[in-house]
C-alpha cells in the first residue's frame, strides 16, 4: 500500500477517536478538553523536538500562516467539542465535515471561479440533508437548546474551513511537523482564553477523564491532525476535506460500539444525503 494510503487511513481513525475522547472525558468542560488537548499535544512535540534536537521554524510568512490556523482550530474545536456534548457523536461529526462546501463557496467568491452546476446541486443536497437532520425528533424538534449542539457543529465546520486554508499556506513551506506545532501552541491559547472567559475549571477531574484527554493529545491531534497537515502538502484543501469524510462513519462506527450510540432511520436518511451533497460538491475543484 503506498504511504499515502497507510497515513491516510491513520489520520482518518486518529480523528475519529476525538470525539470519542472529548465524552469520555466528562465531566470535564469540552473546551477544557480542548485545551489540554492541545497543551499535551504542544508539549509532547516540543520534547520530541528538544531530544531531537530540531530546529522549529518560528519565523516568517507560513509561521505567520500556521498561527493564524491555530486561532481558526481553536475556535473550531471550542464549538465542535460542546457541540459533541450536546448531540449525537455521529451527528456532531458529520455536521462538522461541511467544510468542503464551505470550500467550495470561498472558491467561488473570493477566488472568482465559476460557479459549477454540480457545486450548486451538491451543496443545496447538502443543506436539504442538514434541515432533515435538524427536523428529526430529539435533535432540533423540542426547540432551540435541542437544537444548539448541531448548529455549534455547523459554525465549527466555518473555522474548520478557515484553518485548512490557512494551514495549506503555511504547508507551501513549512514541514508538517514545525506547522503543526505552531498551530497546536496557538490553538491552545485560543481554548484557555475561552475557558477562562466561561469561567470552567483546569483542575479537579477525575483519573479517567485526565486519561482521556492525554488520549485525545497523543492519538487525535498528534497522530490524526499531523496526517491532516502533511496530506494538505500533497492534496488541495477542498480534496483534502472531501478524503476526510470517511471520518463521519469511523466516528459513527466508534461511539455505535464504544457508547453505544446508534444513528436512527431518519438520521441515517439525513447523513447519508449531507454526505453525497457535500461529495458532489466538492467534486467541482477536486
Amino acid at each position: 500500500m503506498p504511504r499515502i494510503a497507510w497515513i491516510y487511513a491513520l489520520t482518518i481513525v486518529g480523528i475519529a477517536f476525538a470525539a470519542i475522547f472529548v465524552r469520555l472525558a466528562l465531566p470535564a468542560p469540552p473546551t477544557i478538553t480542548g485545551f489540554y488537548r492541545m497543551f499535551f499535544a504542544a508539549l509532547a512535540m516540543a520534547a520530541w523536538a528538544a531530544v531531537t534536537r530540531r530546529r522549529v521554524v518560528r519565523t516568517g510568512r507560513a509561521a505567520g500562516y500556521a498561527l493564524a490556523s491555530g486561532v481558526f482550530f481553536g475556535l473550531d474545536l471550542a464549538f465542535w467539542h460542546t457541540s459533541i456534548v450536546e448531540t449525537s457523536v455521529g451527528l456532531a461529526t458529520l455536521l462538522v465535515n461541511l467544510t468542503p462546501v464551505h470550500l467550495g463557496l470561498y472558491a467561488v467568491l473570493v477566488r472568482r471561479e465559476r460557479l459549477a452546476p454540480r457545486f450548486v446541486g451538491g451543496a443545496a443536497l447538502a443543506l436539504g440533508g442538514m434541515l432533515l437532520l435538524l427536523g428529526v425528533p430529539g435533535v432540533g424538534a423540542n426547540g432551540m437548546s435541542s437544537v444548539r449542539g448541531p448548529l455549534f457543529a455547523i459554525i465549527a465546520s466555518l473555522f474548520y474551513a478557515g484553518y485548512l486554508l490557512l494551514m495549506s499556506e503555511a504547508r507551501r513551506e513549512m514541514h508538517a511537523f514545525d506547522a503543526l506545532l505552531l498551530m497546536t501552541m496557538s490553538s491552545a491559547g485560543v481554548l484557555a482564553s475561552v475557558g477562562l472567559a466561561f469561567g470552567d475549571p483546569f483542575t479537579g477531574f477525575p483519573a479517567a477523564s485526565w486519561a482521556a484527554m492525554l488520549g485525545c493529545a497523543l492519538i487525535a491531534q498528534v497522530g490524526g491532525v499531523l496526517g491532516v497537515v502533511w496530506l494538505l502538502r500533497h492534496l488541495p484543501p477542498t480534496y483534502a476535506s472531501v478524503t476526510l469524510l470517511a471520518q463521519p462513519v469511523a466516528a459513527a462506527i466508534l461511539a455505535w460500539l464504544l457508547l453505544g450510540e446508534a444513528l436512527g432511520p431518519m438520521q441515517a436518511a439525513g447523513g447519508a444525503v449531507v454526505l453525497a451533497g457535500i461529495g458532489l460538491a466538492a467534486v467541482r475543484s477536486g
